[in-house]
């Protein structure tokens, strides 16, 4: 990646077929970064677990499309049917995805269960790994530690929802627990973004520590 973090003004395609990625998604005030992330750091693979709408996951992939980085893999693996947390929704939610992966090349989506999908990838081949699936403290760490082999020597871990403390989204608790034993940044804004290196320190992490409060302003801004 390059050795500084540049700035850009994203226009997401995806956006133009229904306000619901943006009104619908919890993750609004990160698009920006989560764009950010890809063009700075230009991985081979990223994956998502936890879906919905797709608002995160195309961020990655106007990234990836706006800088013509054709070889870059991007996985998002949802059932697309809900779960506790999020609510049950129909298969107009999955259709609406599929509509606009299909402006994205690299785009692929994989409708399974976390632990369905997990064989489908090799060990230590996922650049970044985005997980949002559901926030309970229990089925938050099942999906990291059974993800984690497959993330790559250095690869950067993302989950959402790491301020939440309401019911029983257990998140922040094991996010604090992760943040402990590695390299790691978090932006409180948008239920807090929390950006590990569970393997290995990883450049981008310093570059977002050095100039957190002035990112933190920028991407709050949404």
């Amino acid at each position: 990646m390059k050795e500084t973090w540049t700035l850009h003004e994203p226009d997401f395609e995806f956006e133009r077929l229904s306000p619901l990625f943006r009104s619908e998604s919890a993750w609004r005030g990160h698009l920006a970064f989560g764009y950010d992330l890809v063009a700075n750091l230009r991985p081979a693979a990223v994956v998502e677990l936890g879906t919905h709408y797709g608002a995160s996951f195309f961020s990655f992939c106007q990234a990836a499309k706006d800088l013509g980085l054709a070889d870059t893999a991007l996985h998002a693996v949802d059932t697309w049917e809900g779960d506790a947390h999020a609510g049950r929704y129909g298969h107009g939610v999955y259709e609406l995805a599929s509509r606009a992966a299909a402006l994205y090349p690299g785009a692929r989506l994989v409708r399974a269960s976390f632990d369905e999908a997990c064989g489908r990838f090799a060990d230590d081949s996922i650049d970044i790994l985005h997980i949002d699936g559901l926030h309970t403290y229990e089925a938050v760490r099942h999906d990291c530690e059974t993800w984690l082999p497959k993330l790559a020597p250095g690869g950067l871990l993302l989950l959402h929802d790491i301020e939440v403390r309401i019911g029983d989204f257990g998140v922040w608790k094991w996010w604090a627990e992760l943040a402990a034993g590695c390299p790691s940044v978090s932006f409180g804004h948008s239920a807090g973004l929390g950006v590990a290196a569970p393997k290995g320190e990883h450049p981008a992490i310093g570059l977002l520590r050095g100039r957190l409060a002035e990112l933190q302003a920028h991407y709050a801004r949404g």
